[in-house]
C-alpha cells in the first residue's frame, strides 16, 4: 500500500506541477500578446493607430516649426527690454549722484581738505557737521565754483597791475543757452550734466514709553529711578543689521519734515536753519538772522528757522533725539542730457546700540516712454509690434477652435479633456505675463506724463513771486507724484524679470518634441522621483548645518546673524563664494571643524550623489534618443514633404487629418483603437483600414489624391512605430519584473510540495487495516526506507521537472526579448536604409535637373545662333 500511494502522491505533485507550467507560460506570454497582433495582420491596422501616427507626426512638424518663432520672440523682447529701460544710461546717471555725495560731502575741514564724508557720520554730531559743511555746500551752488587758491596763483604772476579774485563773476554765460546765465537759481552743475534739486529732510520717530529693565537687582536704586524718568524706547524694526535697498525705497508716515528750498534761500540761510534744528532752537535772542533782505523772508533776530518748532507745536528739543530712528534727505534729479528723472534719497538709519547705518538709493525713471533717437525708437517699435502681436496667442486661440470643434463633448469637457495639458498652460502663462508687462508700460506711461506736466508747472513758478507754504504745497506735490512713477517704474522692472523665465520654458515645449532636443528635459523627468528623495536628505543635511553657522558664527559675522542671511551665505559657500579669513576669527578650530563638515558631507558627498542620480538619467535618456531623428533630419523631412506637396506628389497630413475629422466628427473616437467604454468594436478609431481605404476615403471628404505609396508607407510607418513603443529594449526594470515572477512561482513551488507532503502523510497508511497498523513499529522510519525513497525520488523528479519547465521558460523569454530586439534594429536598419535610398534618388534627380537645366541652355545658344544667322542673311 505504502508504494501504491506513494505513486498516487507523485501523480498529484505532476498535475500541480503541470498547472504551475501552464501558469507559468500564460504569464510569460502576456507582454507579446499585442505584439503578435500586429505582427499578424493583413496589411491592415486599426484606424486609431493610424491617426495616431498623423497626429504625432502633425505635432513635432509644429513644434519644430515653433521653434524660430519662439527664439524671434526672445529676441524682440531682449532688444524692447534693452532698449526701454536702457540701464547703461541709467547706471551712469545714478553712479555719478553716488559717488558725487559719496566722495565730495566732506566734513572736518582743515585748510581746503575735509577728512571725512559720509561713511564717517557715527553720531548725531557728525550727522549735523556732514549736512551743514559737506552736502549743502555741495548741493547749494548759487555762484560758479573757482578752484581754491585762486587768488595766490593771481598773486604769483608776474603782471603789472593786481587781480582780485574777489571780482570774478559769480554767474557765467551758458554756452548756446542764450542769455541764461548758470549756474540757474535751484540747480547745480553736476559734472557734464545739469539737475534741479529740491531738498526735503524727514525724520521718523518711535513713540517713547516705559521700557522694561532687565535684572532691575544688578542696578542701584538712584539708577532705576533716573530711567523710569527717561524714555526707554523699542525697536520695531531695529535696524540692528544693515539695512536693505527695500528699507530706504519705503518710508512709514514721517513724524518730524523739513523742507529746504535753494531757489528761495541762501546758503547761510539753509545752513542758519540746520543750526536751529541741530541745538532746538537755543538761544534764540543771540543769534541773529542773516543775509536779510537776500531773498530771505525771514529777518531781524530771535526767529526760528525751524519749522519743527513753529507755531502751533508742542515739540521742543533738537530735531533729532534719543526716540530718532530713521533720517531721510531726499531730493529729485532731472537729467535735461538724458531725459532721466532721478529720485535721490540718503538714510540714515539710527539702531538701538547706537551704530548708524548709511544708504544713498538712487531710483531712476525716463521723461519719455521711448527715449534714444529716432532709430532706436523706430527699432523699439517694431519690437513691440513684434512681441505684442505674438504669434503664441494666434496659434493658441487656433488650437482651442480645433479642440472645440473637433469633439462631439460641451467645449468646457473638450477643453478639459483635449487643451489643458502643461504645455498648453506655459503658453498662457508667457501671453499672460507679456500682457501684464504691457500693463504695466501703460501705467508708467501714464505716471510720467502726469510728473511731467506738474514739472513743467513747477518749472514755470516764480518762487520769489510766491509765499513758502504755496511753493512748499507745490514741491510737495511733484515730489508725491515723483513717488508713484518710482514705484511704478520698479514694478514694470520686475514684471521684465519674470518675462524670460516663462520664455525659457515655451523653448523647452519646442525642444521636446524633438527626441535629440529632449534630452535635457526627459532626463529630468526621469529622475524627478530620484531627485525629490534625495533633496529631501539634502535639505534637512543642509538646514542643520546652517543652523549650526547661526550659532557659530552669527555673533560676530553679519552674514551669519539671521537665518535667512545663513542660508543665502551657506548656498554661496557651497560653490565656492567665502571670506575664511573672516570665519577664522571666531575660532581656528571651530571654524575648521564646520567648514570640513560642511563641504565633506554637502559639496563632496552629497552633489555628486546628485550628479551621479542626474548622469545616470542623461544615459538612459541618450541611449533612447540616439537612433532618433536629429533636428537637422527632422527640418530635412518637413522640406521634403513640402516639396513634394507643391509637386502634387502627396496629400498633406492635415487633409488626411480633417477628412477621418469630417467622417467620425470626435478626436477621442478617432485616436481609441482598442474597444473601450463608450468606444464599441469595428468603430471609429477600432476600425481596421488598409492603404485603398485612405485613398479613397481622403478622396472622398477633402477631394484631394493620397497616392497609394504615400498611403502604404504611412500604415507601415504606424505599424512599425506601434511595434517599437511595445518592443522596448530590455532594461532594469524587465529584470526586476522577471525576478519577481521567478520568485512568486519559486513560492508556489514551495507551496505545492508542502500540500502535496501532506496529502502524503495523510493518504500513506489505511485506518481500517488493523493488522498493518499493529505491525507498524513505534518507529516507522527505521523499517520504511523504501517507502522513503520512493517519495524522495518522487518530490525529486517534481523539481527536476519544474527546474527544467523555468529554464525552458526563462530560454523562451529571453529568446524574446531578443526577437524583439532584433526586430527593433531590423527596423531601424530599414528606416537608414530608407533614408540613404531618399538620399540617392535626390541626389539622382538633382543630377538629371543639372542636365536638363544644360540641354536648355544648349538649344537656347543654338536658336539664338541660328537667329543671328538668319538676321545677318536678311541683311545681305
Amino acid at each position: 500500500q505504502g508504494p501504491k500511494e506513494a505513486r498516487g502522491a507523485g501523480r498529484f505533485a505532476g498535475e500541480m506541477s503541470m498547472d504551475m507550467r501552464k501558469s507559468m507560460s500564460l504569464r510569460a506570454s502576456q507582454k507579446g500578446k499585442k505584439v503578435a497582433e500586429v505582427e499578424e495582420d493583413d496589411g491592415t491596422i486599426p484606424l486609431g493607430l493610424y491617426l495616431e501616427y498623423i497626429k504625432e507626426e502633425m505635432d513635432s512638424e509644429t513644434a519644430c516649426l515653433e521653434l524660430p518663432f519662439t527664439i524671434i520672440l526672445l529676441l524682440s523682447f531682449s532688444i524692447l527690454a534693452y532698449l526701454h529701460l536702457r540701464q547703461f544710461d541709467v547706471f551712469v546717471m545714478e553712479t555719478a549722484i553716488r559717488y558725487d555725495i559719496e566722495q565730495n560731502a566732506n566734513f572736518a575741514w582743515v585748510v581746503n581738505f575735509g577728512h571725512k564724508n559720509i561713511n564717517d557720520v557715527n553720531s548725531v554730531a557728525d550727522f549735523w557737521s556732514w549736512l551743514r559743511l559737506g552736502f549743502l555746500p555741495l548741493v547749494v551752488q548759487h555762484s560758479w565754483a573757482y578752484s581754491e587758491s585762486l587768488q595766490a596763483a593771481y598773486d604769483a604772476m608776474n603782471v603789472s597791475v593786481p587781480f582780485d579774485a574777489g571780482s570774478l563773476p559769480g554767474r557765467v554765460p551758458g554756452n548756446g543757452a542764450g542769455e541764461a546765465l548758470l549756474p540757474i537759481r535751484g540747480e547745480r552743475l553736476l559734472a557734464p550734466q545739469q539737475a534741479h534739486r529740491r531738498l526735503q529732510v524727514a525724520a521718523g520717530t518711535l513713540e517713547g514709553g516705559l521700557g522694561v529693565v532687565q535684572n532691575p537687582r544688578q542696578h542701584p536704586r538712584g539708577h532705576l529711578e533716573a530711567l523710569a524718568r527717561e524714555a526707554v524706547v523699542p525697536a520695531s524694526p531695529g535696524y540692528e543689521l544693515a539695512p536693505e535697498i527695500g528699507d530706504a525705497e519705503a518710508f512709514a508716515e514721517p513724524v518730524r519734515v523739513e523742507w529746504l528750498h535753494p531757489s528761495m534761500n541762501s546758503l547761510k540761510h539753509l545752513q542758519r536753519k540746520t543750526v536751529d534744528m541741530e541745538d532746538g532752537c537755543a538761544n534764540m535772542t543771540l543769534k541773529v538772522a542773516l543775509d536779510p533782505g537776500a531773498g530771505d523772508d525771514v529777518g531781524g533776530s530771535g526767529i526760528c528757522l525751524c519749522n519743527t518748532c513753529g507755531e502751533g507745536s508742542s515739540f521742543v528739543g533738537p530735531w533729532i533725539d534719543e526716540q530718532t530712528q530713521r533720517v531721510e534727505i531726499g531730493f529729485v534729479v532731472y537729467n535735461w542730457q538724458y531725459g532721466l528723472y532721478s529720485m535721490v534719497s540718503v538714510n540714515f538709519f539710527f539702531n538701538r546700540g547706537g551704530h548708524i547705518h548709511k544708504i544713498i538709493d538712487v531710483r531712476s525713471a525716463w521723461a519719455n516712454s521711448f527715449p534714444g533717437g529716432f532709430r532706436e525708437v523706430a527699432v523699439t517699435v517694431t519690437c513691440d509690434l513684434v512681441w505684442i502681436v505674438s504669434y503664441i496667442l494666434v496659434s493658441e486661440i487656433g488650437e482651442i477652435v480645433k479642440v472645440i470643434r473637433s469633439s462631439k463633448s460641451h467645449w468646457w469637457v473638450a477643453l478639459r479633456q483635449d487643451y489643458i495639458k502643461f504645455w498648453n498652460t506655459v503658453d498662457w502663462i508667457s501671453i499672460l505675463v507679456a500682457y501684464a508687462v504691457a500693463a504695466c508700460w501703460y501705467r508708467t506711461f501714464l505716471a510720467t506724463n502726469a510728473v511731467n506736466d506738474d514739472f513743467e508747472d513747477l518749472a514755470r513758478m516764480n518762487s520769489t513771486a510766491m509765499s513758502r507754504a504755496e511753493y512748499t504745497q507745490a514741491v510737495e506735490d511733484f515730489l508725491t507724484l515723483s513717488e508713484d512713477l518710482y514705484q511704478t517704474e520698479r514694478i514694470y522692472r520686475m514684471s521684465f524679470m519674470l518675462y524670460p523665465v516663462v520664455v525659457m520654458l515655451r523653448l523647452l515645449k519646442s525642444f521636446d518634441a524633438q527626441p535629440r532636443l529632449a534630452v535635457v528635459t526627459r532626463t529630468l523627468v526621469t529622475a524627478t522621483q530620484d531627485m525629490i528623495h534625495f533633496f529631501i536628505i539634502f535639505f534637512s543635511c543642509y538646514f542643520c548645518l546652517v543652523v549650526n553657522a547661526v550659532l557659530l558664527f552669527g555673533q560676530d559675522i553679519e552674514d551669519f546673524a539671521t537665518l535667512d542671511r545663513a542660508m543665502i551665505t551657506c548656498f554661496r559657500t557651497l560653490f565656492g563664494d567665502w571670506d575664511y579669513k573672516e570665519m577664522e576669527e571666531v575660532g581656528l578650530l571651530q571654524c575648521a571643524i564646520w567648514f570640513w563638515a560642511f563641504l565633506l558631507i554637502l559639496f563632496l558627498i552629497l552633489l555628486n550623489i546628485l550628479l551621479a542620480i542626474l548622469l545616470e538619467a542623461y544615459a538612459e535618456v541618450q541611449q533612447n534618443a540616439a537612433n532618433k531623428m536629429s533636428l537637422p533630419q527632422q527640418i530635412s523631412e518637413i522640406v521634403r514633404r513640402y516639396r513634394q506637396t507643391q509637386d502634387q506628389e502627396r496629400a498633406r497630413l492635415k487633409d488626411i487629418w480633417a477628412a477621418y475629422l469630417k467622417y467620425i466628427g470626435d478626436e477621442r473616437d478617432m485616436l481609441t483603437h482598442e474597444p473601450a467604454p463608450g468606444f464599441p468594436p469595428d468603430t471609429g478609431g477600432r476600425r481596421r483600414i488598409g492603404p485603398m481605404d485612405i485613398v479613397e476615403h481622403v478622396d472622398l471628404y477633402m477631394r484631394v489624391k493620397v497616392p497609394l505609396k504615400q498611403a502604404e508607407r504611412g500604415i507601415r510607418s504606424a505599424s512599425r512605430r506601434h511595434k517599437i513603443k511595445d518592443l522596448s529594449p530590455y532594461t532594469l526594470v524587465d529584470v526586476h519584473r522577471g525576478i519577481k515572477l521567478l520568485e512568486t512561482l519559486t513560492r508556489e513551488v514551495r507551496n505545492h510540495i508542502r500540500r502535496t507532503a501532506a496529502v502524503m502523510r495523510k493518504y500513506d497508511f489505511d485506518e481500517a487495516d488493523q493488522e498493518f497498523i499493529q505491525k507498524v513499529p513505534d518507529r516507522p522510519e527505521d523499517d520504511c526506507t523504501e517507502h522513503k525513497t520512493l517519495v524522495a525520488d518522487a518530490v525529486k523528479g517534481v523539481v527536476y521537472t519544474l527546474s527544467d519547465e523555468i529554464a525552458s521558460t526563462l530560454t523562451r523569454e529571453t529568446e524574446l526579448f531578443a526577437k524583439r530586439q532584433k526586430a527593433l534594429e531590423q527596423a531601424q536598419a530599414e528606416m537608414l536604409i530608407t533614408a540613404r535610398d531618399a538620399a540617392a534618388t535626390l541626389d539622382q534627380l538633382r543630377s538629371r535637373t543639372d542636365e536638363v537645366v544644360r540641354q536648355l541652355q544648349q538649344m537656347a545658344q543654338r536658336r539664338q545662333r541660328v537667329a543671328a544667322g538668319q538676321v545677318a542673311n536678311a541683311a545681305n
